[in-house]
């Protein structure tokens, strides 16, 4: 009776893993060297045909964000382009409302000439990424430790949330 039950035992195992091994094979993806649209010379008919038109899915535009303003690197970099150039009102719509009067002909002067001691990494060495108020954050650090300035998503943008080039 042992010798039998080993005998299923076997046959079970080796019919548990050739089953598992067939399904690994049809689960895994074609090989690089696979034609795209392969067809099978037996039934000459193309593996990957195209749906008919009621099954097509409708393709939804892409939203992408290219605004400067997308992420938190990208905003403080545009913003120091616009500084370096002295655009004073377009420099006003990286900022957040509360803050925009605060941004003067006279602080861009101020901060251009402090802007040319440092670089874009030197401003930017790290982040911590948080939220307040509902609002996702970013605490923007430069390389000297100290917080350079808070940026805030609004409407999809990072705003900065103070004056950081006074």
């Amino acid at each position: 009776m042992n010798t039998r039950n080993l005998a299923v035992y076997v046959c079970l195992v080796f019919t548990l893993t050739f089953t598992a091994c067939n399904e690994e094979k049809a689960i895994e993806p074609p090989s690089k060297s696979d034609p795209v649209g392969k067809i099978d010379p037996a039934s000459k008919t193309n593996d990957l045909a195209p749906l008919p038109a009621s099954e097509k899915l409708p393709e939804a535009p892409l939203e992408k964000n290219t605004s400067p303003l997308n992420t938190p690197k990208n905003s403080l970099s545009f913003q120091i382009e616009l500084l370096k150039s002295g655009n004073v009102e377009k420099l006003k719509t990286c900022f957040t409302e509360r803050l925009r009067d605060r941004v003067t002909v006279e602080a861009v002067a101020k901060g251009r000439e402090e802007l040319s001691n440092h670089t874009l990494d030197d401003l930017y060495a790290s982040e911590e990424r948080g939220e307040y108020e509902g609002s996702e954050t970013c605490k923007v650090k430069m390389k000297s430790g100290r917080t350079l300035t808070t940026l805030k998503v609004q409407n999809g943008e990072w705003l900065a949330d103070t004056v950081w080039f006074k």
